[in-house]
């Protein structure tokens, strides 16, 4: 996610420096997501695509561990977070 997400989010005072970090954390996982995917597209040789395919593979398992982790803590994201990266796009 972009550098203003980070900025916000840390400077919110309803999040502990924990959720703060795992928040981060999943956003970046998020990140990793959608470049590996810029990847796959821009990639023409066979054992490239299939790098591609694997780091998008372990950004979702990451992504994946780590909403987990949110979830069993009971963290949950305010929405005007969500709303300024649907805007920023």
């Amino acid at each position: 996610m972009n550098k203003n997400f980070w900025g916000r989010l840390k400077n919110d005072k309803i999040y502990t420096e924990d959720e703060k970090r795992l928040i981060n954390s999943i956003a970046d996982a998020i990140s990793e997501i959608k470049k590996a995917r810029e990847y796959f597209e821009m990639f023409k040789e066979p054992h490239l695509i299939d790098y591609a395919i694997y780091l998008e593979e372990a950004a979702k398992a990451r992504y994946t561990y780590l909403l987990n982790e949110a979830k069993d803590k009971e963290i949950k994201i305010q929405y005007k977070y969500l709303i300024d990266e649907y805007n920023a796009v």
